[in-house]
């Protein structure tokens, strides 16, 4: 049999027997540091608050004696608090970092946790997990309707430029439309114009014709004709005159005075024709 061999044999039996003593193998909670081993637990009083404490002896690996408080005064809930994380017929665990009996300071103390407090922190670890899962799945949702809205809102850009084009066009439409309405009122108004002016050349012109129409009439008339026509129209007046009561204040014309009169009558149109004509080319 080889040495490690009965080593590990050694070791178990002694394991074996320490379990079946009454002493314990004495550990910190602080890494599992073993002190060395528990032989006695003894109740001791605390006159500072008149109550009976535990109190562990034992020896060190090094072979020196230890002993300290398996509790904790503690002054900011007014109890004593049980050091003892973990016992069994092997073992003994203590939250005490240290045998310094010192109860304030925080930093001595390491403890452990029950196994229920345990489930309920393992509980609440695995409901934030849950929630971290579900914020995860939030943020992809959130990320692809982001996007989504992003496409949205360049396809909205697009339309919105598309539409402020269109807008442009119709106004440049409606501008030129506008333009070619006004247009079409002017030539309108110039066409009424020149219609009018068209009317007053052509009701000129037939003034004018019928003057050159008198005046051929007259020239082409000798006088004989006109002697006539003036006895006409005089014997004409006279009996105007006679119905009046004055035909006896006017005798009857001479040739002279026929004459005369067929003068008058030419020299007044051709007057008006050249004054036609002056009016005409001021214009």
């Amino acid at each position: 049999m080889s040495k490690e061999l009965k080593f590990i044999l050694s070791a178990v039996n002694t394991l074996k027997k320490l379990s079946q003593s009454p002493y314990h193998i004495f550990i910190r909670a602080r890494n599992f540091e073993v002190v060395g081993i528990a032989t006695k637990i003894e109740q001791r009083y605390d006159s500072g608050w008149g109550i009976m404490r535990q109190w562990v002896k034992g020896i060190t690996l090094d072979g020196e004696k230890f002993e300290e408080p398996l509790d904790r005064k503690n002054k900011k809930t007014g109890e004593i608090e049980d050091l003892v994380q973990m016992r069994n017929d092997l073992l003994i665990i203590t939250a005490r970092n240290s045998s310094n009996p010192d109860d304030d300071n925080d930093e001595n103390f390491q403890y452990f946790m029950n196994p229920y407090q345990i489930n309920q922190i393992k509980e609440q670890l695995d409901f934030m997990k849950e929630k971290d899962r579900i914020i995860r799945d939030l943020q992809k949702r959130l990320e692809a309707t982001t996007k989504q809205r992003d496409m949205y809102f360049m396809e909205a850009e697009t339309a919105k430029s598309e539409l402020n084009a269109l807008r442009e066009k119709v106004m440049n439409l409606s501008q030129r439309l506008a333009e070619q309405t006004q247009r079409v009122e002017d030539y309108k108004r110039q066409l009424k114009e020149l219609q009018i002016q068209t009317i007053r050349e052509e009701s000129k012109l037939d003034e004018r014709l019928k003057t050159a129409q008198q005046i051929g009439t007259l020239e082409g008339k000798d006088s004989a004709d006109i002697i006539i026509e003036a006895t006409k129209k005089q014997i004409e007046a006279r009996r105007e005159l006679d119905k009046l009561g004055l035909g006896g204040l006017t005798a009857y014309a001479t040739k002279e005075d026929l004459e005369r009169l067929k003068e008058e009558i030419i020299s007044a149109l051709k007057k008006e024709e050249e004054k036609e004509k002056k009016e005409e080319e001021k214009k």
